[in-house]
């Protein structure tokens, strides 16, 4: 068999990759997918009277109107729910609102002024040069009290590895420390939403969970999918890519990890050390029936007498859900079973690990690619912590560049 496209992978990137070209007039796309169902991260279960999306944490926020434009083209606006974000962090016992450095306020006065006092002698604020490590940048960005109750710990837990392994270089888009701002929070006892790094607001949709915005995107091109097709070996025979010894590709554009693509390619091209460097994080996402009389979508748990470091209220974003419905994000190397959960979903690769070095692999891996019409796009194909929106806009960006 021979395609023009085959995309690796059919989640919201390589879907959203395969209906942007089907859009454009090209139908010559095949997509394969390790799974027995499409959808990646971006699935829902039904348990019981509960919605849960298994890929963990997924909602609809972007600061991409085209990608907007796209979504609502698929599954209209009036399809979604729009929520103002509430999100909390325990601290020692005390749940205050995120993002932490505004909301010092909320805390205990002793431990709030002590919070605060550190976080305006951190090195960012007294002109010192940025680390280069991640645990450093943390110390630097916000002072250690911040760092050792919260940043430090909580990123150890979702990582599951040491912050000083880890690069900053996928940092460069955090905004300056503002003293003024935390400042005025302190003083005023209050804080500007405006200032919400992200998410201040997000759509999540009416009926059933985040998977109908992937179903909405990907109905047409269901039937270009093969399910339960791994790609087991990649090998370049002249101007062509033969997968899995039955298919000839012209191009190939991977959105999966790429941990498997290298042990599928039959040419070694020598970038196995540059392969090695790009580490996956997996996830256990786990359900529970709990009680709860807030308002809160979610909250993160840095402590490490917690095995989960986030956890989501379903009600509070899908009311259409079981009023008593929590699920909780933990890392498959601190999950432990028996702790009242009434399903449990495992995932293998949730989030790509900005170990050091891992932009130079990258850059080494995709280059090779390239040069051969094998091209990497979304949080898997580039390596990144890309929310779905992000995936949705790289995927265009690539479309275009085609």
């Amino acid at each position: 068999m021979k395609v023009k496209f085959l995309v690796i992978g059919a989640g919201i990137t390589g879907c959203t990759v395969a209906r942007l070209l089907q859009l454009r007039g090209e139908e010559d796309v095949l997509l394969l997918e390790k799974e027995a169902e499409p959808g990646g991260l971006c699935r829902t279960r039904q348990v019981g009277r509960h919605v849960l999306d298994i890929g963990g944490g997924h909602f609809l926020c972007s600061r991409f109107p085209e990608v907007y434009e796209f979504v609502f083209s698929h599954l209209p606006r009036s399809e979604f729910n729009r929520f103002e974000r509430v999100s909390k962090i325990e601290l020692d016992g005390e749940i205050i609102d995120y993002p932490i450095e505004f909301n010092l306020w909320q805390l205990s006065p002793e431990v709030g002024r002590a919070f605060l006092e550190s976080c305006l002698r951190a090195g960012e604020v007294e002109g010192r040069p940025q680390p280069a490590s991640f645990e450093d940048w943390i110390r630097w960005k916000l002072g250690d009290r911040i760092a050792d109750s919260y940043m430090i710990p909580y990123n150890r837990k979702i990582w599951g590895v040491e912050p000083d392994e880890m690069d900053v270089d996928w940092l460069s888009k955090v905004p300056r420390v503002d003293t003024e701002s935390i400042l005025a929070s302190w003083r005023d006892r209050r804080a500007d939403r405006d200032r919400m790094p992200s998410h201040a607001s997000f759509y999540y949709p009416r009926e059933g969970g985040f998977q109908r915005l992937f179903d909405a995107i990907s109905a047409s091109v269901r039937g270009k999918i093969w399910l339960s097709r791994p790609v087991t070996r990649l090998e370049r025979r002249g101007d062509l890519w033969r997968v899995n010894d039955e298919i000839d590709a012209e191009v190939v554009v991977n959105t999966a990890p790429w941990g498997p693509i290298h042990t599928a390619l039959w040419e070694d091209p020598g970038l196995r050390p540059s392969f090695a460097r790009l580490r996956c994080s997996p996830l256990v996402v786990s359900l529970y029936e709990e009680p709860f009389e807030h308002d809160w979508h979610w909250c993160y748990r840095p402590s490490g007498a917690l095995r989960h470091h986030r956890e989501f209220f379903i009600r509070n974003f899908a009311p259409h859900s079981a009023p008593d419905g929590v699920y909780r994000e933990t890392h498959l190397t601190r999950w432990a079973p028996g702790h009242g959960e009434i399903h449990v979903h495992s995932n293998d690769s949730a989030y790509p690990i900005p170990m050091r070095g891992h932009a130079a692999a990258l850059r080494a891996i995709r280059e090779y690619g390239a040069a051969r019409k094998l091209y990497g796009v979304g949080r898997w194909g580039q390596h990144a912590y890309y929310n779905s929106d992000v995936c949705i806009r790289e995927a265009m960006s690539f479309v275009d560049g085609l």
